[in-house]
């Protein structure tokens, strides 16, 4: 019999806006993290909401919402370094905690983790063969 560590009904898609809004929310409002998504995002951030929304719906939820391909989006972007990765999660962690009981936030935190270090390992890849080809 699979068990459940987080509460019944905890992640809903409800709960998952909310996460996602208040944490863009904070994310615009940070010195650093700040002026590069605003660099990247420049007009109406309701269609990045958007999807931020359906990913962490179908990461969390196996909704299917999501229908993107987050590697090759963030690789178009300038070079994001493990400093921009660290603040991100400091503040997806203070976010998480926040809203969700301590297993939901830890599983929620888990997720982002890892996903922040595979982006970070495939861009510092992507940016070294660059490198090596100039």
């Amino acid at each position: 019999m699979l068990v459940s560590l987080t509460p019944p009904g905890e992640i809903t898609e409800s709960s998952i806006r909310v996460l996602v809004d208040r944490f863009y929310t904070r994310v615009r409002q940070d010195e650093v993290l700040g002026p590069f998504f605003a660099a990247a995002i420049p007009g109406d951030w309701e269609p990045h909401l958007e999807t931020m929304r359906a990913f962490w719906s179908s990461l969390m939820l196996a909704s299917g919402r999501y229908k993107g391909n987050p590697m090759m989006a963030h690789l178009m972007l300038p070079r994001i370094g493990s400093e921009h990765f660290d603040r991100w999660l400091g503040l997806w962690k203070q976010t998480t905690s926040e809203l969700f009981s301590p297993e939901t936030a830890s599983l929620f935190l888990r997720k982002a983790q890892s996903m922040g270090e595979r982006l970070l390992e495939t861009i510092n890849r992507y940016h070294a063969s660059l490198a090596a080809t100039n």
